[in-house]
């Protein structure tokens, strides 16, 4: 009986259990394939790992990659938001933290960290839309923010529509352009499907309860170096394009101005 028993869990898991998705439940586009972030020598282990912000507070934009079988024969382009992102107490607002194209992997450049193999993804190109860290404003109670990275096949001459180019700009004085940022639109505008993605969490600081909400130093910041706030980007006949052109290498991550945008 015990050997039929065992038999029928094993089916029963094989058909009703669903595939571990790599993005949260509910969220669109999804995906079930893994994407590979690490911050110098500390990958994520796992989607939804909870992350420290204090951690977070110490690093620079992550560096991603693919599982060390995979093909990795296309251009391809990322995509880093906040799908939890608030305004005040306005919530579920999607925040725009970075999109940056034109990464390319090597099959023979396997990279090793811990338990993490992987093939790293890299580029030369400036970010579309520059790095903003994550920088969650206090809340009482605490919201976890769910911090989703998405990898898409980047189509060739990729420009993005004027209808998104107004998320580009960076003003760390007030990033209210960021906020709402339309993925969807996003994805329809890629006509390409999604390669791979993962998210982490990441728990607001508990703000005091006795005390009403005022402009505050976020904490976060830009650690790009490679986009000033002042940059425009090539706006063509209205688009932007992804560039090739190379980079120096990137500054130091600098504190944002008073803000009451915290995400």
């Amino acid at each position: 009986m015990s050997r039929y028993l065992a038999a029928f869990a094993l089916v029963w898991c094989s058909v009703v259990l669903p595939t571990l998705g790599q993005t949260f439940s509910g969220f669109e586009p999804a995906t079930s394939n893994p994407l590979t972030v690490a911050w110098g020598e500390t990958p994520l282990n796992y989607s939804g790992q909870l992350l420290s912000l204090d951690f977070l507070k110490t690093q620079t934009f992550p560096t991603v990659g693919l599982p060390a079988d995979s093909k990795c024969n296309s251009t391809y382009i990322l995509l880093f938001v906040d799908p939890d992102a608030l305004q005040g107490d306005i919530e579920t607002q999607t925040g725009l933290h970075a999109i940056r194209g034109n990464y390319t992997c090597n099959t023979e450049h396997v990279t090793t960290l811990g338990n993490t193999t992987f093939l790293e993804l890299n580029t030369t190109s400036q970010f579309l839309a520059p790095y903003i860290a994550p920088a969650p404003q206090a809340k009482n109670p605490i919201v976890t923010h769910r911090y989703t990275l998405l990898l898409f096949n980047q189509p060739e001459h990729y420009t993005l529509p004027d209808t998104l180019t107004y998320a580009l700009p960076l003003d760390l004085s007030n990033v209210t352009n960021r906020l709402n940022f339309n993925v969807t639109e996003f994805v329809d505008t890629l006509g390409e499907p999604l390669v791979a993605g993962t998210y982490f969490d990441v728990d607001s600081p508990l703000a005091n309860s006795t005390t009403t909400p005022s402009a505050t130093s976020t904490g976060g910041a830009s650690s790009t170096g490679e986009a000033s706030s002042s940059s425009t980007p090539d706006s063509g006949a209205g688009t932007v394009r992804l560039s090739g052109t190379s980079i120096g290498m990137a500054l130091a991550g600098y504190l944002l101005s008073y803000s009451v945008y915290q995400w």
